[in-house]
């Protein structure tokens, strides 16, 4: 049996939906189970380090106080200077501000909060810091780099919680 064009189109059409479909699914299936790890280890990780009665706040970002700050609390349009470090769930490094090379002090690291320049989960937490503050937080996939991950440098695979410990050094003075 011999097909014309137009029937050829359309069974190559329909070949292609249902293939699209499939593979669709399988994403989607993907995605859901690497969703579910990250879950599956953040839940190790609070109980692992004891903090698994922390709550986390409405977003799911998990804010720890270990240095309460002084002044005004920070809000968006705020110009911060803060030190940070940057792990993996596993403790590995991924970046940081906060060390120190031949006995001098990184940068810090400047943003203005709420304007998109860093991560959702920092930009939240440091909503709830005053000057001085030093606070630890755990910033699931969805409010770090989500499902895709950084391909730039750090380089941060999709999924991935991240830990960040961060101390608001200054608040910028507007010019």
């Amino acid at each position: 049996m011999k097909l014309n064009t137009s029937k050829k189109y359309l069974l190559n059409g329909i070949i292609l939906f249902i293939a699209f479909g499939i593979f669709s699914c399988k994403d989607d299936n993907n995605l859901e189970q690497l969703r579910k790890n990250e879950l599956a280890a953040l839940d190790e990780y609070m109980a692992r380090v004891h903090l698994d009665t922390v709550q986390p706040k409405p977003s799911g970002l998990y804010f720890i106080e270990e240095i309460k700050g002084e002044g005004d609390t920070i809000v968006p349009g705020d110009v911060v200077q803060i030190y940070y470090a940057t792990w993996f769930i596993d403790s590995t490094l991924v970046d940081q501000t906060n060390g120190y090379i031949d006995g001098h002090r990184f940068e810090p690291y400047q943003l203005t909060v709420g304007a998109g320049s860093a991560i959702q989960g920092l930009e939240e937490a440091l909503t709830y810091m005053q000057k001085g503050g030093v606070a630890n937080l755990v910033i699931n996939s969805g409010l770090a780099y989500g499902q895709n991950g950084s391909t730039g440098q750090p380089f941060v695979p999709g999924f991935t919680t991240l830990l960040m410990q961060i101390e608001v050094y200054k608040i910028v003075e507007p010019k």
